[in-house]
């Protein structure tokens, strides 16, 4: 019974580690866009967005979390450039930015009026306030509002899918479905978050592990956990995309941080907006909070060298973010799109074979990632 709890709540806490801010959003514009092929849509953006994911935490597992092994082949500097470009994409520049535009999507259901940019100072406060103490409010948040925000998702699904009509599948072809969701899956950035996230999953592992116990008995408890964690988040995307494409109609000219909102009125009624705005709001602030945190630690440490201090390191963290979060949700996707659409297949490469040069005992390289860079770079 303990091992299969054990399984259960690592599925649990891996699906809680993927499930942010874009994840809410992007499956709902998928399905928009589906022209009705949403099968072949929710497939695409499975595979990118919680398949690729996975893996990568499947290949942090294998080098046992530690992200300077994983990413050895490109030497000290390199790791450095890369965890500095990762975590300013994840974090002000990108993901920290974004969740403060979903927070202000989710405020919106409250209060119509809601201004993006004193909404996004007004979080960045609250996020300066609560990470600066260092208490337990991030896991304590984290462990009541992922089963929350989980069983409003089901009602707007349930009540969704069976109020709203079916649309008409129109002529246009499925590829085009299916290569719109593969790409906005790159959008959740996962991949990313699998790298630098995993560790905390991993050492839970790793904690439960007997003397007698080898790699093998590790890898079995991560697969079950994973299949746990990977199938829910597919089963929320795939909800999510038929959601899309029934609601399409009614979500033209919706910014897509709003689409799960209206959606939501439209299916529950107005019963639906506090506890819709509270869950996303909460979950948005709970992944800032790490991200921020994340983001602001290695500015400290590794750029400045413990110049600055951890409120100054934040401050300016959280400065950036504000910024970023004005040019809006689409504003941001715009920006991020084309970047992760060149470095995406490339860190798959690198994550691909890393994994299968563990199983097969071969000496990391760069070169899979380096191909695969260049040979985006020449198509684009």
């Amino acid at each position: 019974m303990k091992n299969k709890w054990f399984v259960v709540s690592t599925g649990f806490a891996l699906f809680s580690m993927f499930f942010g801010s874009g994840n809410l959003v992007f499956p709902i514009t998928v399905g928009q866009e589906s022209d009705g092929h949403y099968l072949l849509a929710a497939f695409g953006i499975i595979l990118t967005g919680v398949i690729i994911p996975f893996l990568g935490v499947l290949g942090m597992t294998l080098y046992k979390g530690d992200i300077q092994h994983f990413f050895s082949c490109f030497g000290r500097k390199g790791t450095f450039v890369f965890s500095l470009l990762a975590l300013a994409l994840m974090g002000p520049f990108g993901v920290l930015a974004r969740c403060l535009t979903v927070a202000h999507g989710a405020l919106l259901l409250l209060l119509p009026n809601a201004s993006l940019p004193i909404t996004s100072l007004l979080l960045c406060v609250v996020i300066y306030l609560l990470t600066i103490n260092r208490n337990k409010i991030v896991s304590t948040l984290g462990t009541v509002l992922t089963p929350f925000l989980l069983v409003a998702i089901a009602l707007i699904a349930f009540f969704g899918l069976n109020q709203g009509s079916m649309p008409e599948e129109t002529t246009a072809q499925g590829w085009g479905a299916l290569k719109n969701g593969f790409f906005q899956g790159y959008q959740t950035m996962d991949l990313l978050a699998a790298f630098f996230f995993s560790q905390f999953v991993i050492k839970h592992l790793y904690s439960k592990l007997t003397p007698n116990d080898g790699e093998s008995t590790l890898l079995k408890h991560f697969y079950k956990s994973a299949s746990i964690g990977a199938g829910l988040l597919s089963l929320v995307y795939f909800s999510l995309v038929m959601l899309g494409w029934i609601y399409s109609s009614l979500l033209v000219d919706i910014p897509p941080q709003e689409m799960l909102g209206v959606i939501a009125l439209e299916s529950l009624g107005k019963i639906a907006a506090p506890s819709v705005c509270l869950a996303v709001l909460f979950a948005c602030l709970t992944t800032a909070i790490v991200l921020a945190s994340l983001f602001a630690d290695f500015l400290r440490t590794e750029i400045t060298q413990d110049k600055i201090g951890n409120k100054a390191a934040l401050l300016i963290t959280l400065g950036i973010g504000f910024c970023v979060s004005t040019f809006d949700f689409a504003g941001i996707a715009k920006f991020l799109g084309p970047i992760l659409e060149i470095v995406y297949p490339a860190l798959i490469a690198l994550t691909v074979v890393n994994i299968a040069n563990k199983f097969l005992g071969l000496k990391p390289s760069h070169w899979p990632f380096t191909v695969a860079l260049i040979t985006k770079l020449s198509l684009t």
